[in-house]
């Protein structure tokens, strides 16, 4: 992963034309990838540098030559260009590259009586270095980023080569051929330089590719799916992308009965990303969350501070004491509050403001000796919840801001008042509710990213049914 970082950042997303509505959807600026080759260079610099060059052997007119033991000394930084092409990918274009080569060499000279051999070493600056490879990025046929290295072409400018050691008029005997060897061996289509950038897309690049999390496990019983939809889409100054989003029942992977807004149209290329998170991606989860019975919960004293929901009380802050019913049918014991949704909480993302709608049931039981529970209350409740977004650590965090809780009687065996009422909201319902919602939001909601690239300068905006993230990227491979 850590090999190139501008096949790190075209692997976060990639995408074109869909039939489905995205829950997610990138961009990826031109901007984004003038800083990844930046440092795909500074990585490609470190893996030339040092690479061995294999032996040469050759022969000039009366002059037999042995090239051995050469490697790279020196990697001179070119200056490049990435411009994107329409359902292809990206062409990437260096020049200016240089390379500094040494090694050891041999010769034998006969002409004649004549016999002359030496040896010495060498060293070679190549200069004037300019490449091309165009990269093509698709997808596989699980959902997965593909990439691809396409017509590599290399050509070297010029080559002067030194000689240490043996006699000066022999070398010119043989150098032309050699700097023209070694020229062919740096440049060309099977060139050194070539065969690296090959490697780095086709190999680490598709390791990388590997590595993104298109599937994530949430709390281990649900799956995000971030697969791609289609293949990518290239733009002048941008290449987009759109992913599915949606959270699945980890045992039975069912797409959701319902299907995905459509996002917030944005022109916006100032920043190095941008993702549209719609609350579609929310929405599945709550869908699957009520489906499978994750969203019911017993409430007891352990929940909530100390003897609240105790019937008899010395205080004058227990359900017993509150509710004086409950205290005389079911004296020195403790309440149990079963809640469970009765339909499935919606987030709805609109004008600067996101909240969570949600209603169920709270089911009141009294224990009995034996661990047996008596029934005698159910009420109604609904809430309207508004929630803060940030974006930290690559991941999305939500804090409760308003809690309003509702409630009314729908089933009783004893008398509540509007004071008993009031009571189980604010001292029972909201201060079990909100800690819980607020420690699922400070869990985090991850997003699509390689471990190795960092959000900064990062703004999010919140428009209808979408959740836009605007960034730049930092690589700390």
């Amino acid at each position: 992963m850590q090999q190139v970082c501008l096949l790190t950042v075209v692997s976060l997303f990639v995408t074109s034309a869909q039939c489905k509505t995205p829950g997610l959807q990138t961009r990826i600026t031109d901007r984004a990838l003038e800083y990844a080759t930046e440092v795909a260079l500074d990585i490609l610099s470190k893996q030339v540098t040092g690479q061995q060059i294999p032996d040469q052997h050759g022969q000039s007119g009366d002059v037999k030559f042995d090239i051995t033991g050469m490697n790279v000394k020196q990697f001179t930084k070119p200056s490049s260009r990435v411009s994107l092409i329409q359902n292809v990918g990206l062409s990437w274009s260096t020049s200016g590259t240089g390379l500094a080569i040494h090694g050891d060499f041999k010769y034998k000279y006969r002409k004649g009586i004549i016999k002359i051999s030496d040896h010495g070493s060498f060293d070679l600056k190549a200069n004037g270095i300019n490449f091309q490879i165009k990269i093509e990025i698709g997808m596989d046929g699980t959902g997965r980023p593909t990439m691809k290295a396409v017509g590599c072409s290399c050509n070297v400018g010029s080559a002067d080569i030194k000689f240490h050691g043996g006699a000066a008029w022999i070398y010119n005997l043989f150098s032309g051929q050699l700097e023209n060897k070694l020229k062919d061996m740096v440049g060309g289509g099977n060139g050194l330089l070539c065969k690296q950038l090959n490697t780095l897309i086709d190999v680490n690049g598709m390791k990388s590719l590997q590595k993104l999390p298109v599937t994530v496990q949430i709390a281990k019983r649900f799956l995000l799916d971030y697969r791609f939809l289609s293949k990518p889409s290239f733009q002048t100054k941008f290449m987009e992308t759109y992913h599915k989003g949606e959270v699945y029942w980890n045992a039975v992977p069912v797409d959701a009965p319902f299907a995905a807004p459509p996002l917030l149209k944005s022109s916006d290329t100032s920043r190095m990303m941008y993702i549209w998170l719609s609350d579609y991606v929310f929405n599945t989860m709550s869908y699957n969350a009520l489906k499978y019975n994750q969203l019911q919960y017993n409430v007891t004293n352990k929940d909530l501070p100390s003897g609240v929901l105790n019937t008899t009380c010395p205080q004058s802050t227990c359900i017993g004491k509150i509710i004086k019913a409950i205290g005389t049918k079911f004296p020195n014991t403790t309440v149990m509050l079963y809640m469970k949704s009765t339909s499935m909480p919606n987030m709805t993302a609109q004008n600067g403001s996101t909240v969570v709608n949600a209603s169920g049931d709270i089911v009141f039981f009294a224990q009995q000796p034996g661990g047996k529970y008596t029934y005698f209350l159910t009420l109604s409740a609904t809430m309207s919840t508004t929630i803060s977004l940030m974006i930290e650590n690559e991941k999305v965090f939500a804090k409760v801001l308003k809690l309003p809780i509702s409630v009314t009687v729908k089933d009783s065996k004893i008398p509540v008042s509007p004071e008993g009422l009031n009571f189980i909201v604010k001292g029972i319902v909201s201060v079990f509710v909100e800690p819980k919602l607020n420690e699922l939001g400070a869990a985090g909601f991850p997003l699509p990213v390689i471990n190795s690239v960092h959000f900064t300068n990062t703004q999010l905006t919140v428009a209808k049914d979408t959740l836009l993230i605007a960034t730049d990227l930092k690589y700390s491979g």
